[in-house]
């Protein structure tokens, strides 16, 4: 039993520690949300996709349907389309809250922001546990600079940004024995996207592979079929065609059933489109490099694998890279599995000096014993380190040993905060230390000005980089090559913008409109304003 000064020096040191992740934390929350704001201020934010989400959480926050004009105007789907038809993220409506303080997309940028930072939370004790308290804040501060989270961070608001705090959660409460609120994070998973059960039937894999059966199965089965319930009935009624709006699959199949079925009977030319074209493989290297490989030494990897075959199987290029907010699914699952995999790394060697000790006590070899029967290289259920290696510093007794001390995780918990560090000017936080990036373009006076002409209330087909700066008080569609005869357009000809093909087409678009009974009310730096007189 503790003593009082034993539980008074214990809540000190968890007051400390717990002082020092949320003075990281609050940095990092202030760091992306810089990052996103000054791209909002300066006109690199989107139509597709902050719009999207900004329309669907207003509607929950009026008490009404997630409807996303935006997005069912370019899908030919109507006004009223429902966010939930094009993505499955009922999970948006928590943010609702948020927009009866400050009805604005800049609301979800900084709650992107501390969703993100959270996810050091459940990283820090699934990692104090393996590697102790000071390389457990080293891994949290490593997944504050990795670069997948800046990548989310700077690229609009996703529903990735819930990913990484829930699959640590699940993950975590798991590792420590308190099952409930990992299957409660889980269950959350399942709301952000019609493709998180995968995440969950990876995790379901690795629960059954690490002698958690029963649970395992139990995730297996009832992610999968959550699977197939959302996208072939929940969304069709949404409003979603049988496949989806967003299906990547052609050359395997048109249905989720079909490419299960092909990549079965040709699972050479699954593995060999895994790695091909090169972009796939820099990917990899990329997420598994920021933790030094460790996580190839966890099962807890598998819980990543899903996801990462379903980008790399289909034929959409920007799902193969490390742009965009798509890698920032797995980085939580990842810097679990590194964790655990140093901690395993530091099992075998525990294991080898008590063997080697054996062998030089006894003065021969202990034939016919391999280093993981030994039980110094186990971990135990809850996933403390090995007995008499808690630390990482405490060994068994004898000769050799005190020779071969050498351990692995305060080394591999600084370099890993080294590399992450190496790694941030060539990702999106590194634009915080350019001056040019606070300044923005030339082009930025005029396109305030743009949005300045445009009244409140009504209807405006935005060029992909305006609509953002107006959807907070007008009803935004997309700018693109197919009119919606808006009363109100916003349109750049000086600047390519998504979704045209080719930059001449955007000037015929506004000669197209001038002909149909469309006027200019500004015209400055390519940017031009027309309305069309009721």
């Amino acid at each position: 039993m503790k003593t009082a000064v034993e539980s008074v020096a214990d809540f000190a040191r968890r007051r400390r520690h717990g002082l020092i992740l949320g003075a990281l934390m609050a940095l990092a929350a202030t760091a992306y949300s810089t990052l996103s704001l000054v791209k909002f201020a300066t006109f690199k934010a989107s139509v597709f996709d902050l719009v999207i989400f900004d329309q669907a959480v207003r509607g929950y926050a009026r008490f009404g349907p997630p409807a996303v004009p935006s997005v069912g105007m370019s899908y030919g789907m109507g006004m009223d389309f429902l966010q939930l038809g094009d993505h499955f993220s009922p999970i948006l409506a928590v943010l609702a809250p948020l927009y009866w303080l400050y009805d604005d997309p800049r609301t979800l940028l900084v709650a992107q922001a501390v969703l993100l930072a959270l996810a050091a939370i459940p990283i820090r004790r699934y990692a104090e546990r393996r590697l102790g308290a000071v390389p457990a804040h080293l891994v949290a501060a490593a997944y504050l600079v990795s670069w997948p989270v800046a990548q989310a961070a700077g690229f609009d608001f996703h529903e990735a940004a819930f990913v990484p705090l829930l699959s640590a959660i699940m993950i975590e409460r798991f590792d420590a024995g308190r099952p409930a609120w990992g299957v409660v994070a889980a269950a959350g998973l399942l709301l952000v996207k019609e493709d998180m059960g995968l995440l969950v039937a990876g995790f379901g894999v690795y629960l059954f592979l690490t002698r958690r059966r029963l649970e395992g199965a139990a995730f297996v089965f009832f992610s999968l079929g959550a699977l197939v319930m959302i996208r072939g009935v929940l969304m069709p009624m949404a409003g979603s065609p049988p496949a989806g709006f967003h299906w990547a699959y052609g050359a395997w199949g048109t249905s989720l059933g079909e490419v299960v079925l092909a990549v079965a009977r040709d699972p050479a030319r699954a593995l060999w489109q895994m790695v091909s074209p090169e972009v796939k493989v820099d990917t990899l290297a990329f997420l598994l490099w920021p933790v030094l490989l460790t996580a190839l030494a966890s099962p807890l990897t598998l819980v990543a694998v899903p996801l990462v075959v379903e980008r790399f199987l289909s034929d959409r290029p920007q799902w193969w890279g490390a742009d965009f907010q798509y890698n920032a699914f797995v980085v939580a699952i990842l810097f679990c599995a590194g964790a655990d995999g140093v901690h395993r790394l530091r099992g075998r060697l525990a294991a080898r000096r008590g063997r080697l000790a054996g062998e030089e006590a006894t003065g021969r070899p202990e034939a016919g014993r391999t280093d993981t029967e030994r039980p110094e290289a186990g971990r135990s259920e809850a996933g403390s380190p090995e007995e008499g290696t808690s630390s990482g510093n405490r060994s068994v007794d004898g000769p050799v040993n005190r020779r071969v001390r050498w351990d692995p995780v305060p080394h591999w918990a600084v370099a890993i905060l080294v590399v992450g560090l190496t790694l941030v000017p060539k990702f999106a936080l590194g634009n915080l230390v350019e001056s040019s990036f606070y300044e923005g373009e030339p082009h930025v006076a005029a396109a305030r000005e743009a949005v300045a002409a445009v009244p409140d209330g009504v209807v405006v087909e935005a060029v992909n980089s305006v609509g953002p700066a107006l959807t907070a008080r007008t009803t935004v569609l997309l700018w693109g090559p197919q009119s919606h005869n808006a009363p109100w357009v916003v349109a750049d000809v000086a600047r390519w913008s998504y979704p045209f093909g080719d930059f001449d087409s955007q000037r015929r678009r506004v000669d197209e409109a001038l002909v149909n009974g469309y006027r200019k009310v500004y015209d400055r730096d390519g940017y031009i304003v027309l309305n069309r007189p009721s």
